[in-house]
């Protein structure tokens, strides 16, 4: 039975829905790189153009042609970088037939910190993803999580208060920020958890 007070179930993306693993990422430049691993790995975490591509203030072509000269990278293509780079996703089933439930009952959003190349892959990859009704990528709108901006341009869509909204996310940080703005959040580590946590709700 839905709760009349929930009009919003909001999704995170990355680590709820979908699992990844950025070291088939690294391995993969590693092989076109005189850099090793643990630079390519310092790069990332480090570099403004990781914050800027998810902000979309830097298109594909021009973040692959940043990257080869940052990373020194030699015979790589950008269709071979665009395979390697959008070949890191798993789905989460058990999180996804949560997702499946609430649907019925609930509108859903996503707000994903995400680029416009893995957006675009996983969007025709997974079925799922058309089950929402207010997806807010955040290269599209230009602003990521934890920023107050883009809670509120999703809440906004809906036309959702922030306390009848219910926010997913796994980081601290982000939930944190929803919880700021009103919103109920609950922190991802499980679908398992998950379910404990919506109990009133599912």
């Amino acid at each position: 039975m839905s709760d009349r007070s929930v009009d919003l179930i909001i999704f995170d993306l990355g680590r709820v829905l979908v699992d990844f693993d950025f070291n088939h990422v690294v391995r993969g430049l590693k092989r076109h790189s005189t850099l090793s691993k643990a630079d390519i790995h310092h790069y990332f975490r480090h570099t403004p153009l990781w914050d800027a591509f998810e902000r979309g203030k830097v298109l594909p072509g021009d973040f692959f042609q940043q990257l080869q000269k940052e990373l020194h990278l030699k015979d790589l293509t950008f269709e071979t970088f665009t395979a390697l780079w959008n070949s890191i996703f798993k789905e989460k089933h058990d999180s996804v037939a949560l997702l499946r439930e609430l649907r019925s009952r609930y509108r859903l959003a996503m707000l994903s910190n995400v680029n416009k190349m893995h957006w675009d892959y996983v969007a025709g990859e997974y079925d799922f993803m058309k089950w929402f009704d207010f997806p807010v990528a955040s290269y599209a709108v230009g602003y990521r999580k934890p920023d107050e901006a883009i809670y509120r341009i999703v809440l906004k869509k809906a036309g959702v208060a922030p306390d009848r909204a219910v926010f997913i996310d796994d980081m601290d940080s982000h939930v944190q920020a929803a919880r700021a703005l009103g919103i109920r959040a609950h922190q991802f580590t499980s679908a398992h958890q998950l379910r404990k946590d919506l109990a009133g709700i599912l």
